[in-house]
């Protein structure tokens, strides 16, 4: 790998965890320690994580079409800047309704003018035969800079929290100085991604088609409906994740320091998956993989909805397996691009119809968590969700070994 591969790989893994941190990332780890400090329910989070789901639809699609003219870095340097001043304006007490617009603006400034360019940059940094290695060192890369912002995170906090009694302006000053280091990280990630080299020559990635031919091609893909619903049911399980920290805390007693501390050891299994992928399936067909990463996520929700009455198995098994699964679907989906022969020039829009559909429990599942959590509560709502996960995963693993059968009877079909 040459330095200029190295650096842009490089900063498209800060880049890619980092603008997410802020809206996301920070609430998976501290959450228990994030609603007490600003008075904020489940459901509160959860409208919040709607509004920025049903803007971000908009945004993947408009995002998409974008992403197939210009250049991938300048698109990702606005995007980052623009991300970290809505960190600012967190570190300053935003009231409830304030909260409510702030994550409408993250919608548009982490997805329409960041999502697809990042996953169009990382294929073409890839090039055609390193699909799994790009993504996989994408995913992995990211995942190592989540666990190091939760472990700066934790212990921020324990240097400040020394007792379950601590005071609202204690917990909210900690949350804020998280917030604000990560504000300007953000800012400062925007400014070196403008020194990036070209991904590519501009003419050879981008399109001059007009916007309609370029949907309309991306729609004549039989596998793109399959894929839509292979990200959707694997994102559904990378988002029940962020209640596992709340599940710990709710119903086996875990301090918000110990939560916190759980949420980052599972952000460092991120990486290790990522690279356990990158070792086995490198050169193997990514599609079959994914058939893998379902079963996987399929046990471990079976695991968490039959735990407490009648395994009574550690936190930590059900947990880890559905993580793993879940992790290891981040990693796979989009190197099928390649595999099902998807053109470059429209990769940005192939991306943001995905993402319409396979990004949608951002506006969904919010809502659900909170009415489960707040409503019935106890261990009766986590159970619903957990049994929600499940079929989820069921129906991943059915559209995953649907896809592995449609492009191994294709590629049969153009050999002969």
């Amino acid at each position: 790998m040459n330095y200029k591969k190295a650096l842009q790989i490089t900063l498209l893994i800060l880049a890619s965890e980092i603008i997410y941190a802020l809206p996301f990332v920070l609430i998976r780890i501290f959450r228990p320690t994030f609603l007490t400090a600003f008075e904020i329910t489940n459901k509160d989070i959860g409208i919040c994580f709607t509004l920025y789901g049903i803007t971000a639809m908009i945004s993947y699609f408009f995002g998409g079409l974008i992403a197939d003219r210009y250049q991938p870095k300048y698109l990702m340097s606005i995007a980052l800047f623009l991300t970290s001043l809505g960190g600012f304006t967190w570190v300053c007490y935003p009231s409830l309704s304030t909260l409510y617009l702030l994550y409408i603006y993250w919608g548009v400034t982490t997805i329409m003018l960041f999502w697809s360019p990042l996953i169009k940059a990382t294929r073409l940094w890839g090039d055609k035969k390193k699909q799994v290695f790009a993504f996989g060192i994408l995913e992995g890369g990211r995942g190592i800079v989540a666990a190091v912002i939760g472990t700066i995170g934790v212990i921020i906090i324990s240097s400040i929290i020394f007792d379950e009694d601590s005071s609202q302006v204690l917990l909210q000053n900690a949350m804020n100085q998280v917030y604000l280091i990560t504000s300007i990280l953000v800012m400062f990630i925007a400014l070196l991604m403008l020194l990036l080299p070209d991904f590519g020559d501009t003419s050879k990635i981008t399109t001059t088609n007009t916007n309609r031919y370029n949907i309309l091609k991306a729609l004549r893909y039989p596998v793109i409906w399959i894929l839509m619903v292979i990200i959707l049911t694997s994102y559904i399980g990378y988002r029940v994740a962020d209640i596992f920290t709340q599940y710990a805390s709710d119903i086996y007693g875990y301090s918000p320091q110990e939560s916190a501390e759980l949420g980052t050891f599972f952000s460092y299994l991120r990486p290790i998956v990522s690279l356990f992928i990158l070792f086995f399936a490198r050169h193997a067909n990514p599609s079959k993989w994914l058939i893998i990463g379902f079963s996987i996520m399929s046990v471990g929700s079976l695991l968490l909805v039959l735990n407490k009455d009648i395994f009574h198995l550690s936190l930590l098994l059900p947990i880890a397996c559905s993580v793993i699964g879940a992790y290891t679907l981040r990693v796979l989906y989009f190197t099928v691009l390649q595999e099902a022969k998807i053109s470059i020039t429209i990769t940005g829009t192939v991306v943001g119809i995905l993402s319409v559909i396979g990004f949608s429990p951002d506006i969904f599942l919010g809502p659900i968590e909170g009415y489960y959590l707040d409503e019935v509560g106890g261990i009766l709502g986590f159970q619903y969700l957990f049994i929600f996960f499940l079929v989820s995963s069921l129906i991943g693993l059915l559209a995953s070994i649907l896809f592995y059968n449609s492009i191994t009877t294709k590629n049969k079909i153009l050999s002969t």
